[in-house]
């Protein structure tokens, strides 16, 4: 039988739907602390309960809980065009109904219809985080995906970074009301860009593994369970990423009681003003991991088969910045504003950093298994850490009242650390899907179920041509 080499192409139109995905995730981000920043607005204008705005962004963890396994099978059931579109306008509705509640008094009869509101943004949560690694796969090269996942995820914390100064400038001197109208404004605006092009796969894939048939639903959990790298991964991922950004909530609680002299205060009037500023620290830090995230996509993409030692690299040091913060607080290390706003700052960057490469990672160990499937779990243990944080907050644990239980939970975050970094090193790292990309699917790899995805004719095939 006669060799064939195929082409496969890549399309200008990516950068199109790499944009407006992009878009959402960072809108999705905005929307989903709409009132963290402006918190006394929030009780004064609507009077709502310190309870309810810890719970209105838990809806986001809680949407991953309760409806992870319908969406991935919806999503592979129906694909990536449908999905995206109707999480543009379910987003765009979630910010749009918020800003038909009147003021206080008559706000407390309306309420429910914040929460109908908050929701529908936490359920676009799961798209948000879901969707990049299967658009990288779908429409860019091998040695873009890892690049391309990683500026779509990071626009999640570009979008925070946003959200913190956009919410509360236009607070403070339009009002709040303004600043939903002009949140309601963004998503009918980013739902608009989504109806008008955001295809499922290009017409030509970019690659072989894009052009290939994934595994079926069913068939999918099967393969995943019996993963052994597959679920060190997700532990390892969920421990190492959801405890350790989870922390940012109890933040606040335990430097503004007079550890470094942090305070909330969001003018920047000085350089002390802006390093002992808790809220100033949470923007640096957004802007920061956006930043590392895309500079380790792209390395990761020059140096692909690296991922074990790229992850173990950025475990391990945010491991160390978390102990000597943790040291820090309990009076064992310096409590120098400095110190703490640097160590702090970076040790979350570097968790952010390392979510890119595990989502890439374990799409690379499953292999045939779809991009939603195998991403989705690992972004569920993630939003198991963050909901425990939530409920715990919620219930009155960490407050105020109690620095000292917060304080405590830095022990947990930097020991999260550490056992992610132990599953990651006995993680046994396979590249599957780069494999059938570059051809070189060897006598191991056969008994690892990839040929069956390669007919005879196939497998010695000659160099991969792509055209641009």
């Amino acid at each position: 039988m006669e060799e064939q080499q195929l082409e496969h192409k890549t399309y200008a139109g990516r950068y199109y739907v790499l944009v407006v995905l992009s878009l959402l995730c960072a809108l999705q981000n905005i929307a989903w602390i709409t009132f963290s920043p402006i918190v006394k607005e929030a009780k004064l204008s609507y009077g709502l309960t310190d309870i309810e705005i810890t719970l209105l962004p838990a809806y986001s963890p809680m949407c991953f809980v309760v409806l992870i396994v319908p969406f991935t099978w919806f999503l592979q059931k129906f694909g990536v065009k449908i999905v995206g579109v109707s999480a543009a306008w379910i987003l765009a509705i979630g910010c749009t109904i918020r800003v038909f509640i009147p003021f206080v008094p008559e706000a407390s009869n309306w309420i429910w219809v914040m929460h109908i509101g908050h929701i529908l943004i936490g359920y676009v949560g799961l798209p948000v985080m879901i969707l990049p690694p299967i658009v990288s796969s779908a429409w860019f090269r091998p040695k873009e995906r890892t690049l391309t996942t990683a500026i779509s995820v990071c626009a999640q914390a570009f979008g925070q970074a946003v959200g913190f100064v956009m919410i509360s400038f236009l607070t403070k001197h339009y009002g709040i009301r303004t600043m939903l109208y002009v949140m309601a404004e963004l998503g009918v605006f980013v739902a608009a860009l989504f109806t008008i092009y955001f295809p499922s796969k290009p017409p030509t894939p970019p690659s072989v593994s894009a052009e290939k048939d994934r595994t079926s639903f069913a068939l999918s959990f099967k393969k995943l369970i019996c993963n052994p790298g597959y679920i060190l991964l997700v532990i390892g991922g969920g421990i190492g990423m959801g405890i350790p950004l989870s922390f940012q909530s109890v933040l606040s609680i335990i430097l503004n009681k007079n550890i470094g002299g942090f305070n909330e205060n969001v003018v920047i009037d000085s350089f002390h003003g802006f390093i002992s500023s808790t809220s100033w620290l949470g923007f640096a830090m957004s802007v920061l991991s956006g930043i590392f995230g895309q500079i380790a996509g792209f390395f990761a993409d020059r140096f692909q088969k690296r991922f074990k030692i790229i992850l173990c690299l950025l475990l391990l040091i945010a491991s160390g910045f978390f102990l000597w913060f943790s040291l820090s607080i309990y009076g064992y290390g310096s409590q120098n504003t400095i110190n703490l706003f640097i160590t702090f700052c970076m040790a979350d960057v570097l968790v952010f950093t390392a979510m890119p490469i595990f989502y890439e990672a374990v799409i690379e160990a499953t292999y045939p298994v779809a991009e939603g499937t195998s991403s989705g779990f690992l972004t569920l243990t993630i939003n198991i850490g963050t909901l425990l944080f939530s409920i715990v907050g919620i219930a009155g644990v960490f407050s105020d009242k109690h620095p000292e239980r917060a304080k405590a939970m830095s022990w947990v975050a930097t020991g999260g650390l550490l056992f992610a970094l132990v599953l990651v090193l006995f993680y046994r790292e396979g590249y599957k899907r780069l494999a059938v990309d570059v051809s070189e699917i060897t006598s191991e790899s056969e008994n690892d179920s990839i040929p069956s995805l390669l007919p005879p004719s196939e497998k010695n095939r000659g160099p991969l041509v792509i055209n641009k």
